[in-house]
C-alpha cells in the first residue's frame, strides 16, 4: 500500500470539498440547482417610483380636485372656481385669488416633497394646514399634464409654467393674469390606461367632484365657490361667500330650502380631554335614502366611521327603517392629539380620546332631537294646495298645538259680514233651495252623542235668541255696521285675507272627518288627500273668524245660575297653571288681586257686551258669546273659565284700539275651544288616583297583582272613556263644516297644522298596478 506523499493532488482535493461543505454548512446556504431562475433585487427607476406613488394619493379626479382646493384654501383664497370635462378626466381647471407662488419657487413646484409648509419631523404635531408632504402637485404631474399660471401681489405680470414628470417641461413665460393661481390638469392618467378604465362614467366622476366641492363650500361659507362643466354657461353650484356667510346659507344654497329649515344646531366642548365640536345635523322631519355625513377634523375633510356610526344610533330610534339623516360635523382637537399622517390621500387621520367624544356628540345631538321631538310636525307642502306665499311664526305647546292666527271672511262696502251679503243677495233673487247639512248618520255605539244634539237645548245653558242682537232689525243693523266699519277691525281683517289661500280653504271647508287621533289630532279627508290636521288650531281659528264677521252681533250663551266674578278671578289667580305658587307667593294678596281686576272688568262691561256678548252685570257673569254658534252646553268643560277671565284681565290691551279687539277675540276663541275639547283627565287619568285604584282593587282581592289590575283597567278604559272622549274632536270638525266660510292661511300647509298623509288616486294607481 502507497502512502500518498505531501502535496498529492488528491488530498488538496479532498481538503477543498471538506473546507467548500464546511464553509457552507457555516453560512446555512445550499447550493439552488435553479438559482438562475430567481429574480435579483434591484433600484426601480425614479419615474417607474414617482408614478406607483401616485396611484396611491390620486386615485380618482376628486382626489386631485382635494388636494388643489385645499392648496387654494391654504393660500388665503376667498374666491374659488372649478371647471371640469369629461368628469375631470380630460381637463380639471381650478382658479382662485390667493396669495400666488413665488416665481423662484416654480422650478421645483412639481417635485415631491417640496414644500412651505414643513421644516422638520416635530412640526407635524402642531400642523396647522392641509398640505404638508409636498406629494400632490407631483403625483398629479406624474399621471397629468399640469399647468400653472400664477402672480403674486408683487409681480407684475403673471407667469406661465408645463410640467411633466415633475419636472418643469420649459422656463415659465410670463402673460397676462390676476392675483392668484389657475392650476389646469389634462388628460389625467394618460399614462396609466388600466387605471383609467377602472373609473366610472363621467356623469359619477363629476358627480364625485362636485360633492367635494360643496362639502368645503359648508365648511367654508365666507369663501365663494362656483362649479361648472366647459362649455356650460350656467353654474351647477355658486355660493355667495363673503364676511356675512353663514353655515346655513350654503346649507340652504346646494341642498335647498327643504334641508335649511330643518336644521337643528348642536354643540359641544370639554377641557380634559380638549376638544370643541359643533356641527348641524337634519330633524326628524328630513330623511335620505344613504347618510350623508360630512366630517372636518381641524378643517380637514376625513372619514371617521366610529363618529358616523355614533351619529346613526342616536337617530336609529327616530327615523323610519331605511332612512338616514344628513349630518354636518366642524370637530376641533388639539394638534397634539391627532395623527394626520396615516393614509396616503389624507382622507382618515387617528386622533386621542375617540370614544369619549363620540360618547359627548351623541348626547349634545340627542338632546336637540329630544328638543323637537314634542313637536314633530312631519311639515310638508300638500300637492293640491297652491303654494304657500307668507311664512307664520308658530308656538308649539303639547304635540301640534299653536297660536292662533286671524282670519275673516270678505265684506262688501257696505261693512256687511259674508254670510250677510249672501243671504241678502239670495233674498233678492228668491228663496233658496234648502241644503241638508246633516245626512243620516248610523251610530254604532249609543254612547256616542249624534252631531244634531250639539246643536239642541241643553240643561245648564240655553240660547239667548230673544235677547241677542238681531241684524234684521234696523237698529241691531246699524249698530252691526258701525262696529264692522271700525278701523281697528277694518285693518285685521284685511292682513288676514293676505295670509287666505282658496285652495286650501276649499279643501278644509269641504272635508269630511275621518277619526280622532290626539287630543288635538284628527284624520280629515281633503278631496282625494288624507291629511292629519290639527283640529284644535283650526277650531281656534274658525271661532277667530267669527268674532271678527260678527263683531258687534254675536250670539250669547246665558247662564241659569249666574257665576261671581270676584270668586272666578280667585279661583284663576290660585290655579298653579297661572304660575302661582303657594310657597313662593304666600305673601301675595289674591282677594286683593280679585277686587282689582273684578273693577277692572266692571268698567269694560258695556264695551264686551256691545261687541262681544260677554255679559257683566253687577259683579256677576250672565252671558257668555256663543262663539261656534253651538246649542247645548252638554259635554262642555267650564274648567278654564277663571283662567279665561283671568287671562283676559292681564293680557288685554285696553290702552289701544286695535290690539285690544285682537286680544279679546284671541282670548274668547281659545276659551271656547277649550269648552269643546276633551279634558285630559278623560284621556290620561290622573296617575296617583290611577295609582290608588289599582292598589284598592288588588287589596279587594280582585287581581292577584298590579300588573293584571292595571291590565283590566287598560282594556275598560279604552272600551268606555278615552274613545268617547276623543269623539268630541268631531263637534269642532262639525262647527267649521257648517260655518263653510272660513279662509285659512296658507301657512297652515306647511307649518304642520294640516299633513298630507297620502293621496288616494296614488293609492289606487298602485292597487290598479297589483
Amino acid at each position: 500500500m502507497q502512502l500518498p506523499l505531501p502535496g498529492d493532488t488528491t488530498v488538496e482535493v479532498a481538503r477543498m470539498m471538506t473546507s467548500d461543505v464546511n464553509s457552507q454548512h457555516a453560512t446555512g446556504r445550499e447550493e439552488d440547482p435553479n438559482s438562475s431562475n430567481i429574480g435579483r433585487i434591484v433600484q426601480l427607476d425614479t419615474t417607474v417610483v414617482n408614478r406607483i406613488a401616485a396611484g396611491e394619493v390620486i386615485v380618482r379626479p376628486a382626489n386631485a380636485l382635494k388636494e388643489l382646493l385645499e392648496n387654494s384654501i391654504d393660500a388665503g383664497s376667498t374666491c374659488i372656481a372649478v371647471m371640469t370635462k369629461a368628469g375631470g378626466m380630460k381637463m380639471l381647471r381650478i382658479e382662485d385669488n390667493g396669495h400666488g407662488i413665488r416665481f423662484a419657487d416654480l422650478p421645483i413646484l412639481c417635485e415631491r416633497f417640496t414644500t412651505s409648509k414643513l421644516r422638520k419631523y416635530e412640526d407635524l404635531e402642531s400642523i396647522s394646514t392641509f398640505g404638508f408632504r409636498g406629494e400632490a402637485l407631483a403625483s398629479i404631474s406624474h399621471v397629468a399634464h399640469v399647468t400653472v399660471t400664477t402672480m403674486t401681489e408683487q409681480d407684475v405680470c403673471a407667469h406661465t409654467a408645463h410640467y411633466a414628470d415633475g419636472k418643469l417641461v420649459s422656463a415659465p413665460r410670463p402673460c397676462a393674469g390676476t392675483r392668484g393661481t389657475t392650476l389646469v390638469v389634462e388628460d389625467l392618467f394618460f399614462n396609466n390606461p388600466t387605471r383609467r378604465q377602472a373609473l366610472g362614467k363621467d356623469s359619477i366622476e363629476h358627480a364625485k367632484i362636485l360633492e367635494v366641492v360643496q362639502k368645503y363650500a359648508i365648511h367654508y361659507p365666507a369663501v365663494s365657490f362656483l362649479a361648472r362643466k366647459v362649455g356650460s354657461s350656467a353654474a351647477e353650484l355658486h355660493t355667495v361667500g363673503g364676511p356675512a356667510a353663514k353655515t346655513p346659507d350654503a346649507i340652504g344654497t346646494i341642498y335647498g330650502s327643504n334641508l335649511a329649515n330643518e336644521l337643528l344646531f348642536f354643540e359641544t366642548s370639554s377641557e380634559d380631554p380638549k376638544f370643541r365640536c359643533e356641527g348641524y345635523a337634519s330633524g326628524p322631519n328630513w330623511t335620505t335614502r344613504s347618510c350623508q355625513h360630512i366630517l372636518f377634523i381641524n378643517h380637514r375633510l376625513v372619514e371617521c366611521s366610529s363618529l358616523r356610526r355614533a351619529v346613526e344610533a342616536v337617530y336609529a330610534p327616530v327615523l323610519p327603517r331605511h332612512q338616514h339623516p344628513w349630518v354636518y360635523l366642524a370637530l376641533e382637537l388639539d394638534p397634539t392629539t391627532v395623527d394626520v399622517n396615516v393614509h396616503p390621500t389624507k382622507s382618515e387621520v387617528q386622533f386621542l380620546h375617540e370614544e369619549f367624544i363620540a360618547q359627548r356628540i351623541q348626547e349634545a345631538l340627542s338632546v336637540k332631537l329630544r328638543e323637537c321631538g314634542g313637536s314633530r310636525t312631519f311639515s310638508a307642502p300638500l300637492p293640491t294646495f297652491s303654494r304657500p306665499s307668507l311664512s307664520l311664526s308658530s308656538r308649539v305647546d303639547g304635540m301640534l298645538a299653536g297660536t292662533v292666527v286671524q282670519f275673516q271672511e270678505p265684506h262688501d262696502e257696505s261693512g256687511k259680514a259674508g254670510n250677510d251679503v249672501i243671504q241678502d243677495r239670495q233674498s233678492e233673487r228668491g228663496p233658496a233651495k234648502k241644503v241638508e247639512l246633516n245626512p243620516t248618520r248610523v251610530r254604532t255605539d249609543h254612547r256616542q252623542r249624534s252631531l244634531d244634539s250639539v246643536w239642541r237645548a241643553g240643561s245648564q245653558v240655553e240660547p239667548r235668541d230673544s235677547e241677542s242682537p238681531d241684524v234684521e232689525k234696523p237698529e241691531k243693523r246699524r249698530s252691526f255696521e258701525e262696529a264692522q266699519q271700525l278701523t281697528s277691525i277694518v285693518e285685521l281683517k284685511a292682513s288676514v285675507a293676505l295670509a287666505s289661500d282658496a285652495k286650501l280653504s276649499t279643501s278644509l271647508n269641504k272635508s269630511v272627518f275621518v277619526g280622532p287621533v290626539t287630543r288635538e289630532l284628527a284624520l280629515l279627508q281633503c278631496g282625494a288627500v288624507l291629511c292629519i290636521v290639527n283640529i284644535a288650531r283650526l277650531a281656534r281659528e274658525c271661532a277667530y273668524q267669527r268674532l271678527l264677521r260678527r263683531f258687534g252681533c254675536m250670539d250669547s250663551l246665558v247662564m241659569k245660575d249666574p257665576l261671581p266674578i270676584s270668586k272666578l278671578l280667585r279661583l284663576g289667580i290660585s290655579d298653579p297653571e297661572s304660575g302661582y305658587d303657594q310657597a313662593q307667593h304666600a305673601n301675595v294678596n289674591v282677594d286683593a288681586f280679585a277686587t282689582e281686576y273684578s273693577q277692572l272688568l266692571a268698567e269694560k262691561a258695556e264695551m264686551l257686551q256691545e261687541y262681544l256678548a260677554l255679559r257683566i252685570e253687577d259683579g256677576m257673569l250672565l252671558g257668555f258669546p256663543n262663539v261656534l254658534g253651538v246649542s247645548s252646553d252638554a259635554g262642555l268643560c267650564f274648567d278654564v273659565l277663571p283662567l279665561f277671565l283671568l287671562r283676559l284681565c292681564v293680557e288685554g290691551n285696553w290702552a289701544e284700539e286695535k290690539p285690544c279687539f285682537e286680544n279679546l277675540c284671541r282670548i274668547l276663541s281659545d276659551c271656547f275651544v277649550e269648552f269643546l275639547l276633551p279634558s285630559t283627565e278623560d284621556i290620561a287619568p290622573d296617575p296617583v288616583a290611577f295609582a290608588n285604584e289599582l292598589n284598592a282593587a288588588v287589596d279587594a282581592g280582585g287581581f292577584s297583582d298590579v300588573g293584571a289590575a292595571a291590565e283590566a283597567a287598560s282594556r275598560k278604559r279604552a272600551r268606555t272613556s278615552a274613545p268617547n272622549a276623543l269623539e268630541r274632536l268631531r263637534w269642532l270638525h262639525e262647527a267649521i263644516r257648517r260655518d263653510c266660510a272660513c279662509q285659512w292661511p296658507s301657512a297652515y300647509a306647511r307649518d304642520g297644522t294640516v299633513l298630507e298623509l297620502v293621496s288616494l288616486d296614488q293609492l289606487y294607481r298602485i292597487f290598479e298596478r297589483c
